[in-house]
């Protein structure tokens, strides 16, 4: 029987926490506030460098591999079936596979740390490598098994085998325990997984990122008199990284003889992905003097501070981002963009339209449509200021209201 005056417990389940890079130590740090009385525990990665304190477990990247060797061999086609044998042989392991990737190990680090009934269990990056573990975590732990919510961040679910995706998330759904709770972080998100599954995902569980929600805005740190356009994160196929140098070349051609000021274009990146080749490499003609259109390479290997920093310095946020992949998903430089009250110039198409509809954001989606929605922040950009405000406010509202509070107290 547990102990009534014992302080709860809750697990925050992150395999992708590894370094210092992403969001997912920023979750981390955002379940922590939302649970301040809580006693709160991080299992993470194999790989974990310990950079937020220690972890009570590491989940293995091998028990993952042998969970999707057994997904193949439930639910694939023949030649998948005979791939996934010859991969169980050459990993030396029993036909006998594991039932989930990690519900057993999770169930033995719950016993270890005493996580039982009265405690909560919230994995912010789920996928069905989890989804099936938590149904294996309560069976083991039967009426000792903890809330258990599950936040779902893209349509994949970690499976790009839409058929074998298909099939394991039947399958699970069959048999969802009452004591998981399934949530997805927008509300395109969740309408796509109810409409296609008939899957119970509420929608709308964000979490705060890497700027704090600031209502009026905080003030700018760059003091250049230019306007600075920021793009963030690692550079990518689906966030558009290969568009942006035609669309600061588009700006410095639509700029060229107009009146337009200054425009700096702070952009994240390796030095590689500045370098002759890189992804970036034809920006190098806007790095050098006696131009209203320069661009500024940013580290991409920055600590959280130097971060916060950069971002404030920002006038406005670009984000040519591929519709097709963002159509369902979420994107955490929109959160950030919203809670430090900047303008947003995005694909038309991106989810998170409840964030992108104050007055605060141009859609765009030609090279073209992009620089002119630039140079349209860059001529005012106090017209935008309400909307920016009104936006954060609403962030605020969503964090405060958010379903995984209205799942617990139900």
């Amino acid at each position: 029987m547990s102990d009534p005056s014992a302080r709860q417990k809750l697990l925050i389940v992150e395999r992708k926490l590894v370094h210092n890079r992403g969001h997912h130590h920023t979750q981390i740090a955002a379940l922590r506030r939302y649970f301040p009385h809580h006693e709160r525990i991080i299992v993470a990665g194999e790989a974990y460098d310990g950079f937020l304190g220690a972890a009570a477990g590491k989940l293995t990247n091998r028990s993952i591999k042998l969970a999707k060797l057994r997904s193949r061999l439930l639910y694939g086609n023949a030649f998948e079936q005979m791939a996934a044998l010859f991969g169980v042989l050459k990993a030396k392991h029993s036909l006998k596979l594991p039932c989930s990737a990690f519900g057993n190990q999770l169930a033995e680090i719950c016993r270890s740390l005493g996580v039982g009934a009265d405690d909560l269990i919230v994995i912010p990056t789920a996928d069905l490598d989890t989804l099936e573990s938590a149904v294996e975590l309560c069976s083991v732990l039967a009426n000792e098994t903890p809330r258990i919510c599950l936040r779902f961040l893209n349509s994949e679910l970690g499976d790009r085998n839409e058929k074998i995706r298909s099939r394991r998330l039947s399958a699970i759904l069959a048999k969802l325990p009452a004591k998981v709770s399934l949530f997805s972080e927008t509300e395109e998100l969740a309408a796509y997984f109810q409409a296609s599954f008939g899957m119970p995902v509420d929608g709308g569980f964000y979490l705060p990122c890497s700027m704090p929600v600031a209502v009026p805005p905080p003030y700018k740190t760059d003091d250049s008199g230019s306007f600075r356009v920021g793009i963030f994160g690692e550079p990518r196929l689906e966030k558009g990284s290969a568009r942006i140098a035609d669309i600061v070349a588009a700006v410095a051609e639509l700029a060229e003889g107009g009146s337009a000021g200054a425009i700096d274009f702070a952009i994240q990146g390796s030095m590689a992905d500045f370098s002759e080749g890189g992804v970036y490499g034809r920006l190098q003609n806007f790095n050098s003097g006696g131009r209203n259109i320069t661009v500024s390479p940013q580290g991409n290997r920055i600590s959280p501070q130097e971060f916060e920093q950069l971002f404030r310095s920002t006038d406005a946020i670009l984000l040519p981002y591929e519709a097709a992949t963002y159509g369902l998903q979420g994107s955490g430089v929109v959160q950030d963009a919203v809670a430090a009250c900047k303008p947003i110039i995005y694909a038309q198409g991106m989810s998170m339209k409840a964030f992108l509809s104050f007055g605060n954001a141009l859609p765009a989606t030609t090279n073209q449509d992009f620089a002119e929605a630039i140079l349209r922040i860059a001529a005012n950009p106090s017209r935008f200021q309400p909307g920016t405000e009104r936006a954060a406010a609403y962030f605020q509202h969503v964090l405060a209201d958010s379903p995984l509070f209205r799942v617990l107290e139900s």
